[in-house]
């Protein structure tokens, strides 16, 4: 018996969320039934030193790279279907609305079953709703979609997706890899500058669906009220300069620190108070995860797949989206109750350990694989 070859598509030079996903299960994926292969689209002339492949190929990953003329050029199809036929694949697992369209239409070309993940969607401007409008019809084609989170999964069958080829599978974080390791001057190092306490951090995208903006607004009005924190808004994305003019008009470049994408998420959340998570959407927050696993108190927005993760009151604090006020009162609150605050963080590090196990994960992956293929004999 041969493993099962299954082909990850990629559609973004960014790790982020999915793509610290598809990197762990390569990892802890069983290599003796499985054989992980990572295709990445390109453009003709775009450079194949990305951060997610460089990270493919740290994790010993097979990496190969699907190039077009453009983003939609439709020979991106054929060659994938090419790459489905020349390496072996069982599985094509697609990631993202590009890659689920690539995946439906190379399947006519050399007929594979078909799996994708819905993270979450964004729909900043017309243009990505009418993506996710095409990726909700594309979904009722896969053979099984995986949605990491309830409010997705509900998504997914109001979209049509037949009932059983949806399938719930939460995101997942290797917990041995955050622990606090209490090494001075790290943040300090991050950002170029002394950071004074309490710190406060939001690690993503510096995108508007990630609520940025309602954070600074937020600690512009603690500062009004003489409450003063530092804040570390690791990531880099279309909204910076924006956010880095409001932090001017706010009087806060000293407290407000914006580092750029910074590659492991642990050496902000060795120096962090508190957490903060203002986003509009989300599918299901690793970042959450990250945090209470390294005994991070979380302050999050009650939207998408995060209540799961945090429990208002429980393992953390839960506000209303898009409402500056709120977060400057929970942050509040929190400076004023610190201890009650590490309680919650300790409950949802418990919660993490029992739930979002990389691990059992994985396993739960595997059994998903298995049933859609026969093992193949070599």
């Amino acid at each position: 018996m041969r493993p099962i070859n299954v082909l990850d598509l990629r559609d973004t030079d960014e790790i982020g969320g999915p793509g610290k996903t598809i990197l762990e299960t390569g990892r802890a994926i069983d290599r003796g039934r499985f054989r992980q292969h990572v295709a990445v689209f390109l453009r003709r002339g775009e450079a194949a030193e990305t951060p997610f492949i460089r990270a493919a190929r740290d994790y010993e990953l097979p990496v190969h790279v699907i190039r077009g003329y453009n983003q939609y050029d439709p020979r991106l199809v054929t060659r994938t279907a090419a790459l489905v036929r020349d390496l072996h694949i069982d599985i094509v697992h697609a990631h993202e609305v590009k890659s689920d369209v690539i995946a439906c239409l190379a399947r006519h070309v050399h007929r594979v079953p078909i799996v994708t993940t819905l993270h979450g969607w964004i729909g900043n401007s017309p243009k990505q709703r009418a993506f996710i409008a095409l990726d909700k019809q594309v979904a009722r084609r896969f053979d099984l979609v995986i949605a990491v989170s309830r409010p997705i999964q509900q998504q997914a069958l109001d979209a049509g997706v037949p009932p059983a080829q949806v399938k719930l599978l939460h995101n997942a974080i290797v917990l041995d890899r955050y622990r606090r390791s209490h090494r001075p001057g790290g943040l300090e190092a991050l950002v170029g500058a002394p950071v004074a306490g309490p710190v406060l951090a939001s690690i993503g995208r510096l995108s508007a669906e990630k609520g940025h903006a309602d954070l600074v607004e937020a600690l512009g009005l603690l500062k009004t009220r003489g409450l003063h924190v530092s804040a570390v808004l690791a990531g880099d994305g279309p909204m910076k300069d924006q956010l880095a003019a409001r932090i001017r008009e706010l009087g806060l470049s000293d407290r407000v620190h914006l580092p750029g994408y910074v590659a492991r998420p642990q050496d902000v959340l060795n120096h962090t108070d508190l957490m903060v998570l203002p986003s509009h959407t989300e599918g299901l927050p690793n970042a959450a995860l990250e945090a209470l696993a390294m005994d991070v108190p979380v302050l999050a927005t009650d939207v998408g797949g995060t209540p799961e993760v945090i429990i208002d009151g429980d393992t953390g604090r839960l506000v209303a989206a898009r409402q500056p006020e709120a977060l400057a009162a929970a942050v509040a609150d929190f400076l004023a109750h610190r201890d009650a605050w590490r309680e919650m963080a300790a409950r949802g590090r418990a919660h993490v350990e029992r739930h979002f196990d990389f691990q059992a994960r994985t396993r739960a992956l595997e059994q998903m694989y298995t049933e859609l293929v026969r093992p193949v004999s070599a």
